[in-house]
């Protein structure tokens, strides 16, 4: 697949009349609702400019979630639990694992109402209620227990939050599972009663001549897939498009070059690339009754192989935010992403591997003249005024550039973005500028905290300097955000280990971090040129032919290195010394998240307010109820993490991945034992085993604080 970057303006005419053709684009489940991507107004931008203004948006995943947070569907799904937990309860004999996952996620029902779900999403959406700590905690609960409840429809150990693992008991890494329709229908379950009631009248409202799905998260490709299905059962006559960040990465990482097309298979074109021209150029030539094998940057099955394009950003037409009802996502205030440059004026990093560029680890930076920037951004300030501006990296002199006319701008704009960590910062006082043009938090990929592992990153960060460029960004009220992660090829447990205690040493300049664990991918340096950082690449599962990852082991080291989730060689207490929120993407404390944003825009670098020990919640939405459990222990019942262990293991030993392969392993004789005990469901959905000999359901004052006190304990 060839890449170019084309200068000035894109092949299609600018400004010509309004055409007749009528297009829909869509945002799938299942992704964060807190605000949305930002593809689709960049799309219909380009097409309006172009002339095709006769358009639809769908936000799907909006949709589907404010579908079935109503009480009756929520109701029904809390009484669906209590049902499925009776049942197992009632059954003789020992129960299969899989029955054992069910009932541990049927507890999250207990202690929340039918109007639980409801009632958390008017918590992050009332200007007040959102910005108490322990109010807004109360409604994150409520999330978090009912993803058990929807993980109770699905393939087991699929869901993860409003995200999706991509490997469980369903493979997003496996063409057989992606291709395989009973496969996308049973991960997309908990969505069909939103497809048949209102997704697909709103397909049928006209006769659309294109359908778009903007697929740019891992977790939106299955449900994609399924929903692309019912497109063509309704509009057999419209021309189905996928685009979006995953896209790419499915074509990009197929080992077969047909794949894709088993995995859109009701797919007539394809963009794995920026999509704006593509898509102009999709609409002029069913307008102009035109094959599309001419059209750049798009995937015909007559033309598999396009030149992909990195347009100029220069030359494109303003973000259409006004396709958008803000005010029904999930914030007090809408935040607005948006992106003045594209690419990475950097593009040195050995482990990155972003885009469909081949030569580099991403695409070519790409800058927006600051003045059109300005213009962009008077008109999103129609409808916000906090921003994310979701970028690779801007280089220092258009950071400052940016700034200073923002600072010197009337505009009310509030924003966030990631940068690098540049020397520069402190001898220029930028700080102080970023300041003044309305910035509130920085994310900062830092990587290391060993110069011998960032110099063969080729970061170009002297980690001594470091402290010096958060300590300017501090005293200017700015919140760093510290991203990085452990296990680089050659890594010693002791640079390992630095990687936190630098943190844990400047814990005072940084406000929330995030430390993974490296993960080869297969477009990195690091991949194409292993031997020279003393690896060797190893065959990743058979399964798995989408090669999102690499398998890998250093020459002088038997270990074999996997994709993992934790580091192993790091104590428990290191990771929670660099945890000072307990929350996660999408919420506040999640790095780049819109909580988080509106927090730092509201409570300052700090985060979180001060908030008087032991102050309750305004509104309660979730119980603690203590519950009977007629097994000897909850704790010995077969969880997602034994689900997990075993996909690992499968993967190991290079067995089969695919869905079908789990069947014997999920009907096999789970691990409870006979006998009851008590077990108490804290408000975020983690079950505490209690202490057999207390009445803990009495409601004496007694009862009541050994409650509180095993809740406290388990929290802490």
């Amino acid at each position: 697949m060839s890449v170019f970057v084309p200068l000035g303006k894109p092949a299609h005419d600018r400004g010509r009349g309004a055409s007749g053709v009528a297009y829909l684009l869509i945002n799938p489940p299942i992704t964060d609702p807190t605000t949305p991507y930002h593809s689709i107004p960049y799309l219909v931008g380009a097409a309006r400019e172009a002339g095709h203004t006769a358009y639809g948006c769908v936000d799907a995943n909006l949709d589907a979630f404010e579908y079935l947070a109503d009480p009756e569907r929520f109701g029904a799904a809390i009484d669906s639990a209590r049902r499925t937990r009776a049942a197992i309860e009632g059954r003789p004999g020992p129960l299969s694992r899989h029955e054992e996952i069910r009932y541990r996620q049927s507890l999250a029902a207990e202690g929340l109402t039918a109007s639980s779900a409801r009632d958390a999403v008017r918590v992050f959406k009332d200007p007040e209620l959102f910005y108490h700590p322990p109010t807004y905690a109360q409604a994150v609960a409520v999330m978090n227990r009912w993803w058990d409840l929807l993980a109770m429809d699905m393939p087991p150990g699929t869901l993860d939050g409003f995200s999706m693992r991509a490997k469980s008991t369903v493979n997003l890494c496996s063409t057989a599972d992606l291709s395989d329709p009973a496969v996308v229908e049973a991960v997309s379950r908990p969505f069909e009663g939103y497809f048949a009631d209102e997704f697909d009248s709103r397909l049928r409202e006209r006769s659309w001549d294109l359908v778009g799905l903007s697929v740019n998260y891992t977790s939106q490709l299955p449900v994609a897939l399924r929903m692309a299905r019912l497109i063509r059962a309704a509009l057999p006559g419209a021309v189905i498009v996928f685009g979006g960040t995953e896209v790419g990465d499915v074509v990009k990482y197929a080992a077969d070059p047909e794949a894709p097309w088993r995995v859109f298979q009701d797919a007539d074109l394809i963009v794995p690339g920026e999509g704006e021209s593509a898509l102009v150029g999709i609409l002029d030539a069913i307008r102009d009754g035109a094959g599309f094998d001419g059209v750049g940057g798009v995937m015909t099955r007559s033309r598999p192989n396009p030149r992909i394009a990195f347009g100029s950003v220069a030359t494109l037409a303003s973000p259409a935010y006004d396709v958008w009802e803000w005010d029904r996502y999930w914030s007090p205030e809408p935040v607005i992403l948006y992106s003045p440059t594209r690419g990475c004026y950097w593009n040195k990093c050995t482990f990155c591997d972003y885009g469909l560029n081949t030569d580099r680890p991403t695409s070519p930076s790409r800058e927006r003249p600051v003045a059109a920037v300005m213009e962009d951004l008077r008109q999103a300030s129609r409808f916000g005024r906090t921003l994310y501006f979701a970028v690779d990296a801007m280089s220092p002199r258009y950071l400052r550039t940016l700034a200073a006319a923002l600072a010197e701008s009337p505009l009310d704009i509030r924003w966030a973005a990631e940068l690098r960590l540049e020397r520069t910062f402190p001898e220029r006082a930028v700080g102080e500028l970023l300041a003044a043009s309305g910035c509130v938090a920085v994310s900062f990929g830092y990587e290391s905290g060993t110069q011998r592992v960032l110099d063969l990153i080729d970061k170009g960060v002297r980690i001594a300097q470091v402290p010096d460029v958060l300590a300017e960004l501090a005293r200017n009220g700015i919140a760093a955000q510290m991203m990085g992660f452990t296990g680089f090829p050659t890594e010693s447990e002791a640079e390992a280990l630095a990687t936190y205690e630098f943190l844990q040493d400047n814990e005072k300049l940084w406000t929330t971090a995030g430390i993974g664990v490296f993960s080869l991918t297969p477009g990195s340096i690091v991949a194409k040129d292993p031997g020279r950082f003393g690896i060797e690449l190893l065959p990743i599962s058979a399964s798995d032919d989408i090669e999102r990852y690499v398998n890998w082991r250093e020459r002088d080291s038997s270990a074999v290195h996997w994709p993992e989730a934790t580091d192993s060689r790091i104590p428990r207490e290191y990771v929670a010394s660099i945890r000072k929120v307990t929350f996660d993407r999408p919420f506040v404390g999640g790095i780049d998240s819109a909580h988080s944003l509106l927090y730092y825009a509201r409570f300052g670098r700090a985060l979180l307010p001060e908030v008087p020990a032991g102050e309750e919640p305004l509104v309660r939405l979730a119980a603690e109820p203590v519950v009977s459990v007629p097994f000897a222990s909850v704790e010995s019942l077969t969880g997602v993490d034994d689900l997990m262990a075993e996909v690992g293991r499968r993967s190991r030993q290079h067995l089969d991945t695919t869905a079908a392969a789990y069947d014997d392993w999920l009907h096999g004789t789970g691990t409870a034992r006979p006998g009851s005990c008590g077990a108490l469901v804290l408000a975020h959905g983690d079950v505490v085993e209690l202490p057999a000999g207390v009445d803990f359901t009495a409601d004496t004052a007694m009862a009541r604080a050994l409650r509180l006190m095993v809740a406290a304990q388990a929290r802490t």
